[in-house]
């Protein structure tokens, strides 16, 4: 019996741990600011440009290159704009904070993450 509850107990201290490893991983399929990856190499964050580059961001609108980031890099994603330009079909633009310490737009489309706009996180 004692052999039985203890398989019990470490069953369910096993499935708890599990329960936790994936809430922290959530990010990733979409759930709200936090860390996202990113999957390509060179993709460039941007800012400069004024209220242009903040309501409307693109390549032309924030011109100026704060940082580049690549795979398997993680940012962490603040929130996200319908930009003046799509990247890869992807019309939004998400406001990231970079390990190096750059904050800037970079095309939604370069994270992990299964759809264009990403739940749970604000409009900017």
């Amino acid at each position: 019996m004692r052999t039985a509850a203890a398989a019990v107990a470490s069953t369910a201290v096993a499935a708890a741990g599990l329960v936790f490893a994936t809430a922290s991983s959530a990010h990733a399929t979409g759930h709200g600011e936090g860390y996202y990856g990113v999957w390509a190499s060179g993709v460039n964050v941007r800012a400069g440009g004024g209220e242009q580059c903040y309501l409307y961001p693109s390549a032309a609108n924030c011109p100026t290159v704060q940082t580049t980031v690549s795979s398997p890099a993680q940012v962490w994603v603040y929130c996200q704009q319908e930009g003046a330009q799509s990247v890869g079909g992807n019309p939004y633009w998400v406001w990231v904070l970079t390990s190096s310490g750059h904050r800037g737009y970079m095309a939604s489309y370069y994270t992990d993450n299964a759809t264009n706009w990403i739940d749970g996180v604000p409009t900017c």
